[in-house]
């Protein structure tokens, strides 16, 4: 018959204190319980397991043979119940994250001071990749979630939108369209486009929006990122249809931002795995997350 966690206590418990009235105290339990558990230990076992010396109760040989893995089992124990404390109080752990370049550099550094703030013991690692790089990494598992812009079509995940706002155009201070309360796609077309491939969701999105208007798309300058997007007209190469979530922070200086005609909204979503279960430090950074994006969107005039 196998011995039960609680009766190898009471054997680890009696060989540290050396009597029953001592291991019992230790147990919070009688001490007719453990004189009884003991006499069920040595009967599962098939020897004895303590004799008296001098007044005290030692384990036997057989018994000693039996303590080193017994330590082995309750120190892992101890350890397993340090672990949950941890897990319980979020207040330790690690967070992956994979981004889009635009997310991470300007709403996710917000959500990460504020984060770090209250759990400070929570490591967190950034990797800025595009797109399609977040979602492969994601399929590897190698982070806990991603976060993209949209639209984006990922049937092994699920998607959180985090937020949503209208794309913007954006042309030098200088440029004939700056002083324009809205700017139509006819109008942008007159001027060198720097845009996105089709490939991508924010191509995608400007694509389809000079198709519902009539008029083609002609990319003089294609780009990956609205950060490039942003220094080229800035540089006065062209003008460029972009996701505003590049400028929430103060990044403006030779730019003029223009809301769009027949307005097409962009949103950020976390990508999270569909089967795995996300961490209660995973939730509760998302919450936040979620929060920072309304409070940065709500401040920012576009």
């Amino acid at each position: 018959m196998p011995l039960t966690f609680r009766q190898l206590e009471v054997v680890r418990a009696v060989s540290r204190q050396g009597s029953v009235t001592a291991a019992a105290g230790a147990l919070a339990i009688s001490q007719p319980a453990v004189s009884m558990m003991l006499r069920e230990c040595a009967r599962a076992a098939g020897f004895p397991l303590f004799q008296r010396r001098q007044g005290r109760l030692q384990p036997t040989p057989e018994t000693r043979a039996l303590l080193g893995d017994l330590e082995r089992v309750f120190d892992g124990v101890e350890r397993l119940n340090r672990l949950v404390d941890d897990i319980r109080d979020t207040s330790i752990g690690t967070l992956r994250i994979a981004a889009t370049p635009t997310l991470a550099d300007n709403i996710l550094p917000i959500a990460v001071q504020a984060f770090c703030a209250a759990r400070p013991r929570i490591h967190i690692a950034i990797q800025s990749m595009d797109n399609l790089g977040v979602i492969d990494t994601l399929a590897r598992e190698r982070v806990d979630f991603g976060l993209v812009l949209t639209p984006i079509s990922q049937p092994d995940a699920r998607l959180l939108e985090l937020c949503r706002a209208d794309l913007i155009c954006i042309v030098g201070e200088s440029h004939p369209l700056a002083a324009r309360d809205q700017v139509s796609a006819a109008e942008i077309a007159a001027f060198p486009l720097v845009s996105f491939a089709r490939s991508l969701p924010l191509g995608n999105l400007v694509d389809d929006w000079f198709r519902a208007a009539n008029v083609p798309r002609r990319i003089a300058i294609e780009v990956n990122q609205s950060s490039l997007a942003c220094a080229l007209v800035r540089a006065g190469a062209g003008v460029a249809v972009v996701d505003p979530f590049w400028l929430l922070e103060e990044r403006r200086h030779g730019l003029v931002r223009l809301p769009i005609a027949d307005p097409v909204s962009v949103g950020a979503q976390a990508l999270i795995p569909r089967e795995a279960p996300l961490s209660r430090p995973a939730r509760l950074f998302l919450a936040t997350l979620r929060r920072t994006a309304t409070n940065l969107l709500g401040q920012a005039a576009f």
